[in-house]
């Protein structure tokens, strides 16, 4: 017993290092990191451990294609043609190497397992009525996310639910549980943001629980975002008064709880669940861009302001001529 106790704890001393390794690395480079550090893991520790890994870090949202779902190929635009819908692929819809695609409930690539004694095929699947809610979801999300961060291939929107012990609200009252995910890249250059490319992550984790008496429910919620900005050379050399082709990046990350109880009716079909954690969503996203762009983006801009004058370039000569004259005065005094 005590040796598997010491087991255990040299266990977790590794996870947390590797996950403070990874708090103090770029946001862009973690996707790398994580893969590395597991692969460590596995070797030094066991397998679980590296999975463990993955669980308890954030890494980048990835994206892939559904087949079997299809979009108009230009949101708003007139006789545009077919094209396959992207979903966000993420550890809360990942079953092995397989993950499943909101919009047609199918994992991509498909698992080939047997079918199950109870006539199921293998795949982690929400119940029918939780299904239906999550059709409903990604619908009012993909609007939302089309609203505040572009219509196009640029942004991307996946909610996933999964039920709770004891069923969902339509099946038992026991509640659920879901991801509201959405991604934004840019990854061109982009002179009118002055952008060369930048990445967008946020990550809601919402818990739901009815109240007994199904007239109250309360929501909580876990909201991560990750930002990555990296500005075009030409705009940071114009910033700072040099040429320099040095490129510049700025990445980080935020993490908020909230906590909300909140009027139900006895006969929510889960479309009043979708509605608050929308406002939820939409509240929690827009204190923490405030919080972004007023406290930590400006700290950061005056940290690097302190450490180089942006006028230093500019003013070379001037200078040089002040440090000639002072030498020279010197000295004429001493003589």
């Amino acid at each position: 017993e005590k040796m598997a106790a010491e087991n255990v704890a040299e266990r977790e001393e590794r996870l947390v290092a590797c996950l403070n390794i990874l708090r103090r690395t770029p946001i862009g480079d973690a996707e790398e990191n994580i893969a590395g550090l597991a692969s460590l893991l596995a070797s030094a520790v066991d397998a679980d451990a590296a999975e463990e890994l993955y669980q308890r870090s954030d890494p980048p949202l990835g994206h892939a294609i559904d087949p079997s779902a299809s979009a108009e190929a230009a949101e708003g635009g007139e006789g545009g043609s077919p094209t396959k819908k992207a979903f966000i692929i993420s550890d809360y819809n990942r079953d092995g190497d397989s993950y499943r695609s909101p919009w047609s409930n199918v994992y991509y690539p498909p698992i080939a397992t047997a079918t199950t004694a109870g006539g199921e095929s293998g795949g982690f699947q929400p119940s029918p009525a939780l299904r239906q809610a999550e059709i409903m979801a990604n619908e009012v999300f993909d609007s939302y996310r089309s609203l505040y961060y572009g219509s196009g291939d640029s942004s991307i929107a996946s909610v996933y639910l999964w039920d709770r012990d004891g069923g969902n609200t339509v099946e038992g009252g026991g509640g659920f549980a879901g991801a509201f995910l959405i991604k934004k890249e840019i990854q061109e250059e982009d002179s009118d943001r002055h952008l060369r490319k930048g990445a967008w992550n946020s990550a809601h984790v919402v818990e739901v629980v009815p109240s007994p008496e199904g007239r109250t429910a309360a929501y909580g919620m876990t909201t991560t975002i990750s930002l990555m900005v990296e500005p075009n050379a030409k705009a940071v050399a114009e910033g700072i008064g040099s040429d320099s082709s040095t490129n510049t990046c700025i990445s980080g990350s935020l993490s908020k709880r909230s906590d909300r109880v909140l009027p139900i009716s006895s006969t929510n079909d889960g479309a009043e669940h979708i509605a608050n954690i929308g406002a939820m969503i939409e509240d929690v996203e827009i204190e923490m861009r405030s919080s972004m762009d007023s406290l930590h983006i400006q700290k950061t801009r005056y940290v690097v302001d302190s450490v180089r004058s942006p006028s230093a370039a500019g003013n070379g000569g001037k200078v040089a001529t002040l440090l000639t004259e002072a030498v020279l005065a010197r000295q004429a005094n001493k003589s």
